[in-house]
């Protein structure tokens, strides 16, 4: 069960308590506050938010660089319900099949509270990377809340892409002191006012071909980290770079955060090389040219929006990565993502927990 957040703001030097704002008229166009706190007077307390992503999100891995295989044909249907990109079995999940009406209504209670902070602390009182933490956290549990209302969803690209100017992305749908705004407001505010790219990699929009969901709440203490853990993450994936027949291939996310990158190959390719890893950094020397062509709007859950009684023809036997026998009731393609996570934190020395997952999720 999800319980309604209650954001609390803790006052770190003993100010006095802030009253409530009244609220404005709607204007036509948005205006989101620029000006910031010199210090950290204020924090926001994202308790309840922690809550929603531990119990939701499941880590996957670190990517190994390397193209997924396509996947093998089932013996038992010839239907296809998994993901075949080379991408498929990169980022963290977010366990939405486990999502009942008390969970939808739990995350939706979430985003309201978040946007109703300014009736209780003007964000100019935030300091920037109070204000940095709280716009990522609006910003992604306002997109879990609505692919929760939507699922089973498998392309994502038609609701989230900022790159289409006709999906949901652009609607101004909710309420932040008096104003409405969307998600796209909350975005190109954040890359207007943070000049440094790495901000980019702080917005979760339900796809593998965009940056990680992590499993915790952004907060002006970590944030900076964050942030620098998900770029190395993303830039040395399938999913943010390839390498192949000498062409610097990376995403089109990239294409769509090009307010971060004015001179937009050259400033690209030097902000991959600062988070590339060393032998793939020695790669891109040999490259010859650059390419954008790199996306994957599955979404990123287990069974990749595909939820129906079809699922149930890909039971079967099958083998974990240190070969042992297996027999589960999981989808092929549930089980092939896995398998490949426990292999990745196998190699990390990590818990795999996939014993566990599969025995709660066989009824799934």
């Amino acid at each position: 069960m999800i319980k309604k957040i209650a954001i609390a703001l803790i006052c770190m030097t003993g100010a006095a308590p802030i009253s409530a704002l009244s609220a404005t008229e709607s204007r036509d166009t948005v205006s989101l506050p620029a000006a910031h706190a010199a210090s950290a007077k204020y924090r926001l307390d994202y308790s309840d938010l922690e809550g929603v992503l531990r119990g939701s999100v499941l880590e996957m891995g670190r990517s190994t660089h390397k193209r997924a295989p396509k996947p093998t044909k089932s013996t038992a249907s010839n239907i296809r319900l998994g993901n075949s990109y080379p991408s498929r079995l990169e980022g963290n999940r977010v366990m939405l099949h486990k999502y009942e009406k008390a969970q939808i209504e739990g995350v939706a209670a979430v985003r309201d509270d978040l946007l109703a902070i300014p009736a209780q602390l003007p964000i100019e009182k935030l300091s920037k990377n109070e204000q940095l933490a709280y716009w990522l956290n609006l910003h992604n549990i306002t997109v879990l809340a609505k692919i929760a209302e939507l699922y089973p969803i498998t392309d994502i690209e038609k609701v989230f892409s900022p790159l289409a100017t006709n999906s949901e992305y652009f609607a101004r749908d909710y309420a932040w002191d008096g104003q409405m705004i969307s998600l796209a407001d909350i975005r190109n505010h954040v890359l207007a006012n943070w000049n440094d790219p790495i901000v980019i990699y702080g917005f979760y929009f339900g796809a593998i071909g965009t940056p990680n969901i992590r499993n915790s709440a952004y907060t002006g203490a970590t944030v900076a980290a964050a942030l620098k853990d998900n770029a190395e993450e993303f830039v040395n994936s399938v999913r943010g770079t390839q390498i192949w027949d000498k062409k610097l291939r990376v995403s089109t996310y990239y294409q769509a955060s090009a307010v971060q990158f004015p001179n937009f190959q050259a400033d690209v390719m030097a902000h991959i090389k600062q988070y590339a890893a060393d032998k793939f950094e020695r790669r891109m020397e040999k490259t010859t040219s650059f390419v954008v062509d790199i996306d994957d709007w599955h979404i990123a859950d287990l069974y990749n929006g595909q939820m129906g009684d079809t699922a149930a023809v890909y039971a079967g036997t099958v083998t974990d990565a240190t070969g042992n026998s297996l027999k589960s009731a999981l989808p092929e393609h549930v089980q092939d993502l896995l398998k490949d996570r426990q292999a990745k934190l196998a190699r990390r020395g990590g818990k795999t927990g996939v014993e566990k997952i599969s025995k709660k999720d066989n009824k799934g």
